[in-house]
């Protein structure tokens, strides 16, 4: 027995592309926000430098703070560090999408940052607390989070004893906070264990790259 291959002719082919094949019109949507957030101590601002030398082209929000600059950070590219004046100013004008109180000093994201990252259509990157993160959320419920954890509570406190410059007041106020963002844990979208840190950079890498793929976040012009 011989077989044949056929195929479709040349003019019913030429027939379908004109009338009856299916359009893939698709079209990424907006930039994804993205919340870092997690424990004093988690590794959370080590992921987002780590981030800085990601394939991924991001705009890192810079938020403002008035709490005094760390000898190893730098005005514009960590915060924009302020006068408690100059943030009650920023306040009265609605120039911050959300702010809050902690550990005796304010912080707060500025709309400006926003606006600007969606201008460049860059996804952005944004260093928040539990409180900053249901704000931006209201704000933008399409934001994704991301809550930073350690491995368990010694390797936590090590890392925080590691850090230096902490009174035993200092700890114990942490500790307080840590339980408070602990018990918000429902707000934020994924959870990501910081034991080694290649690990968590893979994880964190690979959430934003599922969140691109996202059927809701895709336009589409199919018919």
């Amino acid at each position: 027995m011989v077989f044949t291959q056929t195929r479709a002719s040349d003019a019913l082919m030429n027939e379908l592309l004109d009338s009856e094949l299916p359009e893939f019109n698709f079209a990424i949507g907006k930039p994804l926000i993205i919340i870092i957030s997690g424990l004093s101590g988690a590794g959370k601002d080590t992921v987002i430098n780590q981030l800085r030398n990601n394939e991924f082209d991001f705009h890192f929000v810079v938020t403002c703070n008035t709490r005094a600059r760390r000898h190893n950070e730098i005005d514009g590219v960590d915060y924009h560090f302020v006068t408690r004046e100059q943030f009650l100013q920023m306040i009265a004008k609605d120039e911050l999408i959300e702010y809050s109180s902690v550990y005796s000093d304010f912080k707060g994201v500025p709309r400006v940052e926003i606006e600007k990252a969606f201008q460049k259509g860059k996804d952005m990157i944004l260093r928040l607390d539990h409180q900053g993160t249901r704000k931006v959320k209201e704000a933008y419920p399409e934001a994704i989070s991301i809550f930073i954890v350690p491995p368990d509570p010694q390797t936590w406190i090590k890392r925080l004893k590691d850090r230096g410059g902490q009174t035993d007041e200092d700890l114990r106020v942490r500790i307080k906070t840590a339980k408070e963002e602990l018990a918000a844990i429902e707000a934020f979208d994924y959870l990501v264990i910081n034991d080694r840190m290649e690990d968590t950079m893979k994880d964190v890498s690979n959430i934003i790259r599922a969140e691109h793929h996202r059927i809701s976040r895709i336009v589409s012009n199919t018919k």
